[in-house]
């Protein structure tokens, strides 16, 4: 018997056995391979395109620090996904604001320090114009409201003395050329306390309700011989509300 095995054990018969045992055996063993794969082995060059799905992403696996540089667009992000809650504190201001989407948003700030003419002589029936700084003009938006605050305020010198004239200076202030609002000052030197002295003139006015286009805001003084040495300084603000 063992003759006749040994006749029959030929060199392809054993590789012809071994042949048949891999292909048997190869898909476990395959598998053993898998499971004894190292840590970092699997590189992104391994990973056939879209081969990694939402599901195959583990919980809070993807950190901020993996996000390149603006790499979150307005488009990447769902609808009413950014509420109040998710804006950091004091970010927002409202010059990031669009127009019209805020009332009380300031659109105007105009300013000028020791206003001219508040003591003119001869008195200039034109008045005395002068320069503002700041934010002249503004566009009003569709649909809302304007408020101009106005506010001259400084010493008025009544030049009379007692028993004379009482002192009366003040600023017209046009907008587009149109006179729009008046501040002014007054002082009496005969006069009793406290009236007999208003260094400090204010109003408020609507604009930009009926006009269309760019508002812009100039200002002229109005003085007269007896109040001179009277000084003042004018802010002017346009808010626009709701």
């Amino acid at each position: 018997m063992q003759a006749l095995l040994r006749k029959k054990l030929t060199y392809a018969n054993v590789v012809a056995t071994i042949a048949l045992f891999l292909a048997l055996s190869g898909g476990a063993v395959l598998a053993a391979n898998k499971s004894l794969l190292g840590k970092n082995v699997v590189r992104s060059k391994n990973l056939a395109a879209n081969a990694v799905h939402t599901p195959d992403i583990a919980k809070n696996a993807v950190k901020s620090t993996k996000i390149a540089p603006k790499a979150v667009k307005e488009k990447n992000l769902a609808k009413n996904s950014v509420t109040a809650a998710k804006v950091k504190k004091a970010t927002l201001t409202r010059t990031q604001l669009a127009a019209g989407t805020l009332a009380g948003l300031q659109v105007a700030d105009a300013q000028a320090t020791d206003v001219p003419g508040l003591g003119a002589s001869p008195p200039n029936s034109l008045g005395t114009g002068f320069s503002l700084s700041g934010t002249t003009s503004f566009t009003p938006v569709a649909g809302k409201s304007y408020e101009l605050l106005a506010e001259l305020r400084g010493t008025v010198v009544d030049a009379n003395g007692p028993g004379g004239e009482s002192c009366f200076t003040g600023v017209q202030i046009f907008v587009n050329g149109e006179p729009t609002a008046f501040v002014g000052m007054n002082g009496t030197a005969g006069g009793e306390p406290p009236f007999s002295n208003n260094p400090v003139g204010n109003t408020s006015t609507g604009i930009g309700l009926l006009s269309t286009g760019t508002q812009t805001i100039t200002a002229a003084s109005y003085g007269e011989p007896n109040c001179s040495g009277s000084t003042g300084n004018l802010r002017v603000t346009v808010v626009e509300l709701g």
